[in-house]
């Protein structure tokens, strides 16, 4: 236990925790944003290392995150790992320093990002108080010390209740999402793509074959014109193949990237922010930046409905590419429908997604289960 009285110490603890993808931002930006009058943060992490037992490949290590932690006062501490045997059911790391750089005894707070089967390292974490943010809730732990499991969708609570997961000791807390003022009302991507008098339906995704999903341009398929345009930010070049196959007009493509403000460039060039995911969502960052600009937001229905109540009434969530295309022709034509979604939007981000609000219940969680 940390002996100070001025601060609650927090440890955030991660393999490839600085990586771009969705659970590693979600952690890097509740420990930068946490007040540093209040909190001392240390963040845990190593490299990518090859997985014992599969060829999944961990993203790597992003040097713009390393920079976005450090400037926002986020103490690094490196640990080395060889291998993550996946075969072991706790996931263990092989030849690992972790132990020689960390004492939950310095601590009065662990953080987690996991999948909510008990896993290395925290299996051997056991006196100090555990916030565990789960981000699959297909298994449910109840050791003693997890003080508090934190998930991202009421969805996600029901699965994991229903996995075991004991309720009093769970609360619903989405993902934050920054947006940097001085971009959202700055320049996009439509003189230099000749889309400035185009209807502008996009998406941004992972480059990840797993999660494309045809729908979004089979739908655009259906009601293109010479007026409209689609822009898809990374993706798979699952998207780039079909958009060939189908001969689509004004469909455009910008290499994946991590810059926050590239990818609110992107959003700004957008009307609709056009979702699609093959198996859907829990608590989608890239519909809660659609959101963060106003944007009306489709989706389709999909094995996890997380999207259903991110979205809420700025858009429709539908079954098919032809209710899809319907839905974008009503966006389109129907003035009063698009001004509605889009205020409904940037409701929908304003009290549900505000980063100073997510923060803020972190903020008197750790406080809570600290006793500090």
């Amino acid at each position: 236990m940390n002996d100070s009285m001025d601060k609650i110490k927090v440890a955030f603890i991660k393999f490839g925790g600085m990586a771009n993808g969705g659970t590693e931002k979600y952690l890097q930006t509740i420990a930068a944003h946490l007040p540093k009058d209040l909190f001392e943060v240390d963040f845990f992490y190593c490299d990518a290392a090859p997985y014992i037992g599969s060829n999944f490949q961990h993203i790597d290590t992003c040097p713009s995150r390393v920079k976005y932690c450090e400037e926002h006062g986020v103490n690094l501490i490196k640990f080395d790992v060889a291998f993550k045997d996946v075969t072991k059911p706790t996931h263990d790391w092989v030849d690992t320093n972790f132990w020689e750089v960390f004492n939950e005894d310095d601590y009065d707070v662990i953080q987690t990002g996991r999948s909510g089967h008990p896993e290395y390292p925290f299996i051997h974490i056991n006196k100090t108080p555990i916030v565990d943010s789960i981000h699959l809730a297909g298994m449910a732990e109840r050791k003693a010390n997890v003080a508090m499991t934190v998930l991202v969708s009421e969805e996600q609570m029901q699965r994991w209740v229903g996995a075991g997961g004991p309720p009093d000791r769970a609360m619903v807390i989405p993902v934050p999402v920054e947006v940097p003022h001085e971009t959202k009302n700055d320049t996009s991507y439509r003189e230099e793509l000749g889309f400035d008098n185009k209807f502008v339906f996009g998406m941004h995704q992972r480059n990840d074959k797993n999660i494309f999903s045809p729908i979004p341009l089979e739908a655009y398929e259906e009601i293109q014109t010479d007026e409209t345009a689609f822009l898809i930010l990374g993706g798979s070049d699952n998207y780039r193949k079909q958009a060939k196959d189908l001969e689509l007009k004004n469909v455009e493509f910008i290499d994946s990237t991590s810059d926050v403000d590239t990818i609110h460039k992107f959003l700004n060039t957008l009307d609709v922010y056009a979702h699609g995911r093959s198996d859907g969502e829990q608590c989608s960052s890239s519909i809660i930046e659609g959101l963060s600009h106003s944007l009306p937001v489709i989706s389709h229905t999909a094995p996890s409905m997380g999207q259903v109540a991110q979205i809420g009434d700025a858009g429709k969530v539908v079954n098919d590419c032809f209710e899809y295309a319907d839905v974008m022709g009503d966006l389109m034509g129907d003035d009063k429908y698009y001004e509605q979604c889009t205020e409904n939007a940037a409701k929908q981000y304003n009290t549900v997604y505000n980063v100073d609000s997510i923060i803020g219940k972190f903020v008197e969680l750790y406080k809570k289960v600290s006793n500090v």
